[in-house]
This record gives C-alpha cells, structure tokens and sequence, in this order.
C-alpha cells in the first residue's frame, strides 16, 4: 500500500503532533518536581481542565472506530451495546462518587485500599490485588488501543497494522512519559479544543452528507429504532444476534459499574487531582456534558459510510475508510488531527495512570521504600515506557476491536466488580474478601480467554457466571474472617461519607446527614440519568435529520438540568468542606 495522505493534509497533522509534543516536553520540569506533581498535578488544576482532560480520555480512536462499527451494523441500537461500559457513571460521579473518591485524599487507586482496609495484612493484600488489576486492566487497555491504532494508520501509511501500532504508539509515547500529569491536563485541554471541533465537523458533514431516503434504501427497518427486542433476524450469524439476553448482562453492568467507582483506573487520579470535592463534583458534570459531541460524530461517520461506500468487509474500518475516501483534502487532515487528539488523550491517561499504580503500589511500597523524589519520577518514566511496550506486546494476539473490548469490559470487569461495589457500600467487606475475591476473579477471567472452550461462550453466560462466583467468594470470605479494625472503618466513615449498609459504623459516628445526603445524592442520579442521554441522543437524532426526536431528547434534557440546578447545583458542598 503507497502512502496515501497528501502533502496538505500531512502538514496539517505533522502540526498539529508537533504542538502536542512541544506542549507535553515544556511540562517536563513542573513534573519532576516530586510524585504529586507527577501524577496528581499537586492538586492544583482547575476543575474544568480536570474535566476536560477526563472527557477527552473516554474519546479514544478505538472506541469510536467500535462505536461506528455498532451504529454501521445495528443503527440506533447500538446505543444499548454502551451500557457495558457503564457510559452513564458521569452522572454517578456528579451526584456522589466524585466526592467520595476526592475526599479519601490519596494518590491512588491502590493506595485507597489503605485507606479502606487499614494497612495490616488485609489492607496490604487487598492494595496488592488491586495493584494487579490495575497493571492487567491498563495493559488490556493499551492492547486494544493498539489494536485500534493499527488498523487505523494501516489506512493512511504504508505498513502493516501491527508495524502502524508500534509506530503511533512509540512516538507519542514520548511526551506523556516526560511530561507528567501537568502535560497530560494541559495537552489534553488542547486536545479537547481540537477534538470537540472536528468532531463537530464530521457530525455536520454526515448531516449534510445523507438524506433519510438514501439512508433506508441502505438498511433494513429495525436499523432505524431503538426499541430493543430478544432478537434480530438482520443480526444472525453475529455475537449480537440474541440482542435481548445481552441488553440484560450490559444494563445491569453499566449500573454496577457506575456504582463501583472508577473501571478505567485513571478515573480515580481525575478526582483525587481535583481542589476539594465541590470541584470534584463539577468536574464529574462537566466530564459528560463534553462528552456529548463524540455521538453526533460516530453516527455521522456510520451514516457517511453506510451510504457512500462499498462494502469494507470489516466495519471496524469503516472510520477511517471515511475519512481517507469520502473527506476533501484539508478536511481530513483537520478530522485526523482531532481523531489523533482523541487518541492521545486516551493513550495519555492510560499511561500515566497505569504508572502512578506501578511506581507507589509496587517500586515505592515493596521494591524501594526510602526511594527519593528523584528515584521515584525517574521511576515514573521506566514505568511509563515499560506498559506501553507491554500494551503492544499484548495487541499482537488480539483479534479484533470488539474481541478486546468484551472481554476487558464484559469478563475482566466482570471479575472485580462485586468486589468493586461492596467496599463502598458494606461495612463488613474486609481486605481478605475483597482481595480474595478479586484475585478469583481475574483468574476466571483469564481462564474465559486463554481457554478455547471458554472463548466460544457468550457474554450473557461468562458475565453472571463470573461476577456471581466472585460475589460468593468475597461474601464467604469475608464473613470466615475477622472485620476490619473499628478506626479504620469509623476514619473511612467519617473522612469519605459513604452510603449503604453501615448501620454498626454509623451508629458510633452519629451523623445522620450522611445517609440523608445519599438519599438525596440518588434522587440526583435518577435525575441525571435521562438528562445525560438526552443531551446525548438529541444531536445524533439531528444528524440523521429526525428533528421531532432531535427536539424531544433535547426538550427532555433541558428540563431535567433545570432540576439538577435545585436538587444538586445548589446543594454542593462549599469548597472549605
């Protein structure tokens, strides 16, 4: 294949890459001041920033090459498919689990578990369990966006897909190690800017680009509801042909899932950066209301490829064959400038965080723990270069976009995820049930993709089957062994102010504003919910020309915000809180 980008086109990214690693490089020194600076930018970022650096890090190439492949394949209803990943926790973090997660004041993820679980032997085995589902989820994560990488440059360059990963990936590798998480807020405020505008773009050629008649003549009758059914005869022969069972196992995960706190663990490093939990709790907002123009885009790219072009074979590469074949010269290399910035983003996030788990819960904790500040950040950058190796690595045995996603989000997510609820919402999970459990977990889960009998089941049989043994074993170990220590679950009580099944803790703590609050924290959630997909639905409805519905999620959403203003806006704690 000859190199397939033209001279303005390639200018316009080679620009475009420049200034991202300019931007990344001049934070080299603000990061290498100490570890806080490195990964949690000192707690002194803005909480727009933060929500844009957040926003932008779910707006992976990867992830919206899958999403185009959904819409191309089953229309509206693809929308369904992204409750695996639980696309509605936004509204989670707004309401309550922003504040929870800032108000634990640690670093990490892991480090959390201290916080939880106390730091005698549990505490210690449960932050070594996590630490391992940190470094596999955020290797798989890298995988896939490998994988994805691939077969996006694969369309432009002249080399193979896996040639186009280690490509893409070693270079803008470069800046997120240098530059810390300061480079990554600040670059990735750029990114957002360049992303949200080219986004926009391609949702308006896409409307201007299809009309409905062409549309229909091109798709069967179901491509155009969301109305979900058991099945669909226009989806035999695919994974998703039982739509029904599935729709149960993505629902009742992404409701888990947003429950649970953050999955993608570089979520957690968002709100632990932010000034206080008033701002965590913004930024959670903010985080999906910019979130809104990835939709738009990914259903105008489906449309624009449904209609003009010939079969691809593959729909996972119907985003870039858009792009190279249907997009004027200038155009595209705008479109892949912002495509690279959603990439980027992700890639940036992905890396960063994955190091903060490695450097503090494994080199800091076990490996060296008088380390200097100096030790610890160049730490950081081997630990930085080290996952991406490993994430290219690992995106050599995967199959596809959609294999890689299942599996991490669907079975590897599956296996923590009870575990994952609990330690928020139950007093009496202690640091052996939850590392007990989520140890079985991942083991199960390797087991459904290593083994071949288990690769053939589907997800409406491995995600109950996982999530339920794990559920069992965390409860049943849990209860064979001792509580954790009363001060630390009575300082977890009342630093954090979790909601739940704390009955024994609260009474010796004595604050009934914390269960009140929660109740009203939920009523916020349902609130929020069909808030945050209107606002998402109503411009996806506008691209494909559909302005009754377009008007009506539109309609639905500004109602519901004005209600959050009351119920949530104005009950934000202050920032002294």
């Amino acid at each position: 294949m000859s190199l397939r980008l033209n001279g303005v086109d390639a200018a316009v990214v080679a620009v475009y890459l420049a200034v991202v690693l300019v931007l990344g490089t001049l934070m080299k020194r603000r990061a290498a001041k100490n570890l806080s600076s490195y990964f949690l930018g000192e707690n002194q970022l803005p909480w727009w920033a933060l929500a844009m650096s957040g926003s932008s890090s779910y707006f992976d190439i990867t992830g919206t090459m899958w999403i185009v492949s959904l819409f191309v394949t089953m229309g509206l209803k693809g929308m369904w498919v992204q409750w695996i990943w639980g696309f509605i926790i936004p509204v989670f973090y707004m309401a309550y689990m922003g504040k929870w997660i800032r108000r634990s004041g640690v670093m990490t993820g892991s480090e959390w578990m201290t916080t939880r679980f106390g730091d005698g032997p549990a505490g210690a085995l449960a932050r070594a369990s996590y630490t391992l589902y940190a470094v596999l989820t955020i290797t798989a994560f890298l995988a896939y966006g490998a994988t994805g990488m691939g077969k996006f440059g694969a369309v432009f360059l002249p080399f193979s897909e896996h040639t186009c990963a280690i490509l893409i990936l070693g270079v803008t590798g470069l800046y997120v190690i240098v530059g810390g998480f300061h480079g990554v807020v600040l670059v990735e405020i750029f990114q957002t800017i360049v992303l949200s505008a080219g986004a926009l773009l391609i949702a308006y050629l896409g409307f201007r680009h299809v009309t409905p008649e062409a549309l229909a003549a091109k798709v069967p009758t179901e491509w155009h509801t969301l109305t979900p059914a058991w099945s669909f005869d226009y989806l035999a022969g695919s994974e998703y042909h039982l739509f029904g069972a599935l729709l149960m196992v993505w629902v009742v995960k992404g409701l888990l899932l947003s429950l649970s706190g953050p999955e993608q663990l570089y979520d957690f490093q968002r709100f632990l950066a932010a000034k206080n939990p008033r701002d965590a709790a913004k930024l959670g907002a903010l985080w999906g209301a910019i979130h809104t123009v990835r939709w738009p885009m990914a259903m105008g790219l489906a449309a624009m490829g449904i209609v003009g072009l010939a079969q691809t074979g593959d729909p996972e590469k119907v985003l870039p064959a858009v792009i190279q074949d249907m997009l004027p010269t200038g155009i595209r290399g705008v479109v892949l400038a912002a495509l690279l910035s959603g990439f980027l983003a992700t890639f940036n996030s992905t890396v960063n965080g994955g190091a903060s788990y490695i450097v503090k819960d494994i080199y800091h904790a076990y490996l060296n723990p008088k380390a200097t500040e100096r030790q610890l950040v160049l730490a950081s950058y081997v630990s930085s270069a080290l996952l991406v190796i490993l994430g290219i690595a690992a995106s050599f045995a995967a199959a596809s976009i959609d294999q890689m996603f299942t599996w991490i989000m669907g079975t590897l997510g599956a296996g923590v995820l009870m575990p994952n609820v609990l330690r928020w919402y139950w007093w009496r999970i202690n640091g052996w049930g939850y590392a007990v459990g989520s140890i079985s977990g991942m083991a199960l889960s390797l087991a459904q993709a290593l083994l071949p009998a288990a690769k053939l089941l589907p997800l409406y049989i491995t995600f109950p089957a996982i999530a339920g043994a794990v559920c069992i074993i965390t409860v049943v170990v849990t209860l064979l062994t001792r509580p954790t220590e009363q001060q630390v679950l009575l300082h977890f009580y009342n630093t954090v102010q979790p909601a739940g099944f704390w009955g024994p803790i609260a009474k010796q703590v004595n604050r009934p504003e914390i269960p009140r609050q929660f109740r009203k924290d939920l009523v916020n959630v349902i609130i929020g919910i069909p808030c945050l997909i209107g606002l998402w639905m109503s411009p996806i409805f506008l691209v494909l020309h559909r302005y009754d519905e377009s008007l009506f999620a539109a309609a639905v959403s500004a109602f519901t915000a004005m209600l959050l203003y009351k119920t949530w806006y104005q009950q934000l704690p202050s920032a002294e809180e």
